[in-house]
């Protein structure tokens, strides 16, 4: 009879008196290799009062990247149970599209942001349908949906439709500022929806029974497992694509927020992205190890390259090419250190 293997593997390092479990070493390389570029940035961009590490630094990585870390929230329950959604980027554009035709209509802005979640949601139930019901591999599954998501963006409009509503813009516009001059920072609505969806997740993946079915089905039986410990598989295995489908919902109206319009090529390459950030955090594409909260750091870290290669005044290609290097140099370390054995 197969069981769940729920034992705590550790690593020892009799030197230092440390006994470390194992599924923690992917997370302590990510916030090893934040630490050392903020360390290496501030050695190289500080100079004098100015300082490369502040407040003001986080919140605009927060800021830029608010949308990213929901869909990578979203992304990271559906890596762990081995699955995978190719789908985000395109439900990022067509929400953007509808948020923005639905303005023009006149519409509320409750009613517009109720219904771009629900396309959100709508698109997710569609993949786990697919995945669960039919046998569907979820790459083809989300791959499918993503086409879908894609073609009725351009049916919406193949036109950058601009944002003009008060109240959206009002939204957009908010904030709360801290400090004043060069070292002022603030936190927006979108860091704050951004960050409660962290929560959110951590809660849910740490603290219930959806979660611990979550880390279950990516023990790798097909969720056999699981279902001999009395856990749903099949309604967590639709689940999961459903969180994810809504991360993507809220990550296009933040999208939306952050540029004020929508455009049907908005999102092209954005799963990929979510995906990067997730295995950055330390979450095994097999699916079984990571933590949300690793893949806040990983977030973290995906937006610092970003940073620190403009900073460095590099052509935008070139960035293309630094970004895709030093992401798969993460991958492979992060996959190496979770593959350790005793």
């Amino acid at each position: 009879m197969t069981t769940l293997d729920m034992t705590p593997k550790t690593r020892s390092f009799p030197r230092l008196g440390l006994h470390i479990d194992r599924r923690f070493l992917p997370v302590i390389g990510t916030l090893a290799t934040l630490l050392a570029m903020l360390v290496i940035g501030e050695l190289r961009y500080g100079q004098g009062d100015r300082t490369f590490v502040s407040m003001k630094l986080f919140s605009n990585l927060l800021v830029d990247n608010s949308y990213l870390l929901v869909l990578a929230v979203g992304m990271t329950f559906v890596i762990l149970t081995g699955g995978i959604d190719l789908s985000v980027g395109a439900v990022v554009a067509l929400v953007g599209l509808v948020a923005a035709q639905l303005f023009i209509a006149g519409a509320p802005l409750p009613v517009v942001l109720l219904v771009c979640v629900l396309i959100g949601t709508a698109c997710g139930l569609i993949i786990g349908i697919l995945v669960q019901v039919f046998d569907i591999q979820p790459f083809i599954a989300s791959l499918a949906v993503m086409f879908l998501a894609r073609g009725l963006a351009n049916v919406v409009s193949v036109q950058s439709l601009s944002i003009t509503n008060e109240s959206f813009a009002a939204l957009a516009g908010w904030s709360i500022t801290f400090g004043e001059g060069k070292s002022l920072w603030r936190i927006n609505a979108s860091m704050i929806i951004a960050i409660g969806v962290l929560a959110l997740g951590f809660y849910l993946l740490h603290y219930t029974r959806f979660g611990r079915t979550v880390y279950g089905l990516g023990a790798g039986d097909s969720g056999q497992a699981v279902r001999l410990m009395g856990l749903s598989a099949a309604r967590t295995k639709v689940l999961v694509y459903v969180v994810s489908g809504t991360c993507a919902g809220i990550a296009g109206i933040l999208f939306a927020l952050y540029t004020k319009s929508g455009f049907n090529l908005t999102g092209i390459g954005m799963e990929l992205d979510a995906i990067a950030a997730v295995v950055i955090g330390g979450t095994l594409l097999a699916g079984g190890y990571g933590f949300v909260a690793g893949t806040g750091v990983g977030v973290l870290v995906y937006g610092l390259i970003q940073v620190m290669i403009a900073r460095e005044g590099l052509d935008s290609w070139w960035t293309k090419v630094f970004i895709g290097a030093v992401l798969l140099a993460f991958v492979v370390l992060q996959r190496a250190i979770s593959s350790r054995k005793e």
